[in-house]
């Protein structure tokens, strides 16, 4: 009887439909691989074509760790209010644009799931279906399903939605960014621009761009999608970690330390930029000590100061907002006119001003408008606006603590989850949650909630602002 069920269960006809649907695909696939052999290299395309034939993630032992247990599989045919889509996981860019937003949002009591690129295809085998589906710096890649996944959303009613937070997404700029001006094999710089005109072709098919910043929105709206601002924000690990760090005693110590947080290898041109004022500086104040977190390379007009500078490596998020701390003076250079530069984020002024620390930032336009010169900060456009910015931080330990602590105000008021979502949930279109929050996610403050601790390390193409 047992043996009746299975075979009217699973029927000879069955198994040849599945296996003729399998080949189709595979043939389908293979044709898709050769054509896009040149773009993506031969281990790559063996690589997707696994992950879309057997619906797993294939071995590679180069890939950076994923971990997306925080978002378990939700039901088939579940109901959703957003599902993300990460489609670039190295470096810390993840964080500010997909993980911070669900947190906010869950907490808010929308239903909210993440997914990887390589799991891309679970969205319609398991029938799932939201109001808004994000695709995070994706790529247009028919190897990983995209085109069947656009189809599916546009059916079941989804807005699609491209996010993204620098101009990667444009080859027409790619000489202005630092790290495409350091690839020295003619194959890399190809790949690389193919990345981007593949990241703007799915940015062609989606409803809606949203962006760190008004330049970013600016670019993506020339390119005839309207866009819409998502500022980064602060999450709630890092309030936790905040309270934590500015409760604490700070450690007994001679003079002022100033801290640069590269966080990639593609800031040396951002440095540059300040770096005239930092070694007068260094040269006329004894007391002044220098402090760079992540990758930068000082030249030999550096070598009679060796001994007041401190190198540390990347540190986790939370060790990010300590090493930060710690300092008197955080600095946050960016090339002035650069179009790429000119739509980076705030994050290096916020995050400096969730633990109390004033920031010395070059005139962009977002620093500019998150800034007030003076109160909160100091923007500068030169050498000499550089070094009397730095002079005054550093002639008044009570102007630092005011300055500090009116940047501190500014930045919870405009990069907190608790100002950040209410922007997040009009430009998404979502209204009122579907459900209730989650009991396994209860609903907590975003101003004081605390989110998982996200240690991603920076990659060259993207990696902390």
């Amino acid at each position: 009887m047992l043996a009746s069920l299975l075979c009217a269960i699973v029927s000879p006809k069955t198994i040849v439909r599945a296996g003729l649907r399998r080949a189709r695909a595979a043939v389908r696939l293979l044709r898709e691989a050769w054509e896009l052999r040149h773009a993506f290299g031969w281990r790559g395309i063996a690589l997707r074509v696994w992950r879309r034939l057997t619906g797993t993630r294939a071995h590679n032992p180069d890939a950076v760790a994923k971990d997306l247990s925080a978002y378990p599989l939700p039901a088939r045919g579940a109901e959703l209010d957003v599902i993300y889509v990460i489609g670039f996981w190295p470096g810390t860019p993840k964080r500010y644009r997909v993980f911070n937003i669900a947190e906010g949002l869950t907490a808010a009591g929308y239903a909210v799931h993440v997914v990887d690129i390589d799991r891309l295809d679970e969205i319609r085998r398991n029938g799932w279906r939201a109001r808004a589906l994000v695709l995070f710096r994706a790529e247009y890649d028919r190897l990983a399903g995209v085109p069947e996944t656009l189809a599916y959303a546009r059916e079941t009613g989804m807005r699609l939605v491209y996010d993204i937070d620098d101009l990667a997404f444009d080859p027409a700029f790619a000489d202005h960014m630092d790290w495409m001006r350091r690839i020295t094999r003619p194959y890399e710089r190809r790949y690389s621009l193919e990345a981007m005109r593949r990241r703007r072709e799915l940015l062609l098919h989606c409803d809606l761009v949203t962006v760190s910043t008004p330049p970013l929105a600016r670019t993506a709206e020339s390119l005839g999608r309207p866009a819409a601002v998502i500022p980064n924000s602060i999450n709630g690990e890092q309030m936790r970690v905040a309270a934590a760090v500015t409760t604490e005693p700070r450690p007994r110590r001679d003079g002022v330390l100033i801290g640069y947080f590269s966080g990639s290898p593609t800031h040396q041109r951002d440095f540059a930029v300040c770096e005239p004022a930092l070694l007068d500086i260094m040269e006329q104040c004894p007391e002044v000590r220098f402090r760079f977190v992540g990758y930068l390379d000082l030249g030999s007009q550096w070598d009679g100061y060796r001994d007041r500078i401190e190198r540390i490596g990347f540190v986790g998020m939370a060790d990010l907002l300590r090493t930060i701390a710690e300092t008197d003076i955080n600095l946050a250079p960016l090339e002035i006119e650069n179009p790429f530069c000119e739509s980076k984020s705030e994050l290096k002024f916020f995050e400096a001003a969730l633990v109390g620390v004033p920031t010395v930032a070059s005139a962009t336009e977002p620093f500019r408008a998150a800034i007030e010169d003076g109160v909160t900060g100091f923007v500068a456009r030169n050498s000499d606006d550089w070094r009397r910015a730095l002079e005054r931080l550093i002639a008044s330990d009570s102007r630092r603590k005011a300055i500090g602590a009116a940047a501190k105000a500014a930045a919870l008021a405009r990069f907190s989850l608790a100002a950040v979502i209410p922007r997040a949930v009009e430009a998404l279109g979502l209204r009122e949650p579907t459900r209730a929050a989650s009991p396994s996610r209860p609903v907590i403050d975003p101003m004081t909630a605390e989110g998982p601790l996200l240690k991603s390390r920076a990659s060259a193409e993207d990696g902390p602002e």
